[in-house]
């Protein structure tokens, strides 16, 4: 290896000096990473502090008001210089709950994506290098939970488990892990074909390490950049079915979550609509920075769809 690299002058990018590059040279990537951070440091701004103080999930009591010498919060109060994004039919601070719900927005999310590559690759390595019974049962397994939607698991694990992030958290988990499982699947087929993989298994190397030293070190860098390009998908996902819970629920949710706002607030849409604008924008803002991070990282891979496919900037 070592005179292959001396002879071709070959060099292994760090990831730090990709993700530089890219921040450099795709205005894409670096757009969506702006936005990302912006979203994350104000959700950890959320967990800190917030304008108004809250109790459990961001009831603005009256005694902490007047402690801290800050305006009455009033049912359906109009955006103002008190309440940047107005308050919901129970007077509490939207801004407040939007920053709150930032972080659970990203919880979910990142729960989602890091359980279902988890899941996916032990499923897709188990099945790509297994012999052909345990392949077919496995393959079976995925495509029969692909071809599920993700609304009806939820919809089952809210019956059984109730609502919370729990239910949507499994649900996507087991529509988005087969998926990721497939694609291992078939990039493991593919490695099991060169002569690296032939000459560990003709040598006698124990699956294990072979599964361990070459296998997986070559597919989780893929699984992991599709991931990001699914990120966008995942967080829309989740914020559309907590929007299903929050539209069907009778009384006020506590939760501070952005879909389960959105999905209350419609049925207010026609006069107060800030308790449904200001949570969807933030939901629209952090799903456009995903999908410019997805777009810049399919671009390094892929050059040919940067002369393909041209946005605006």
């Amino acid at each position: 290896m070592n005179s292959y690299v001396k002879r071709y002058n070959y060099r292994v990018k760090s990831p730090i000096r990709v993700f530089l590059g890219l921040l450099r040279f795709n205005r894409k990537f670096l757009i969506g990473f702006i936005i990302i951070s912006t979203i994350s440091i104000l959700s950890i701004i959320g967990l800190i502090t917030t304008p108004y103080y809250l109790e459990g999930w961001g009831i603005v009591t009256e005694d902490a008001m007047k402690r801290q010498g800050l305006a009455p919060c009033i049912p359906f109060n109009c955006p103002s210089i008190y309440h940047l994004f107005g308050t919901d039919d129970m007077g509490r601070d939207l801004l407040s709950r939007i920053l709150v719900g930032a972080h659970l927005a990203l919880i979910q999310m990142v729960s989602v994506i890091i359980t279902s590559i988890a899941l996916g690759i032990l499923m897709g390595v188990i099945a790509g290098y297994s012999n052909i019974y345990i392949e077919k049962i496995f393959t079976y397994i995925m495509e029969l939970f692909i071809i599920i939607p993700s609304m009806v698991l939820a919809a089952a694990f809210v019956t059984i488990i109730g609502r919370g992030m729990q239910s949507v958290i499994l649900a996507l988990i087991l529509t988005w892990s087969p998926w990721y499982a497939r694609l291992t699947y078939i990039l493991v087929r593919q490695l099991r074909e060169l002569d690296f993989i032939r000459i560990c298994e003709a040598m006698g190397f124990p699956r294990t390490y072979t599964i361990f030293r070459h296998i997986v070190p070559n597919v989780a860098p893929l699984i992991f950049v599709e991931a990001i390009t699914d990120s966008s998908s995942v967080l829309i996902e989740i914020t559309s079915i907590n929007f299903l819970i929050g539209a069907a629920s009778l009384t006020s949710i506590d939760l501070p979550d952005w879909g389960m706002i959105v999905g209350y607030g419609v049925r207010y849409i026609r006069t107060f609509w800030w308790i449904s604008f200001f949570p969807g924008l933030f939901i629209a803002v952090t799903a456009f920075g995903l999908i410019l991070l997805g777009d810049g990282l399919s671009e390094y891979i892929s050059p040919w769809l940067k002369r393909r496919w041209r946005l605006w900037f």
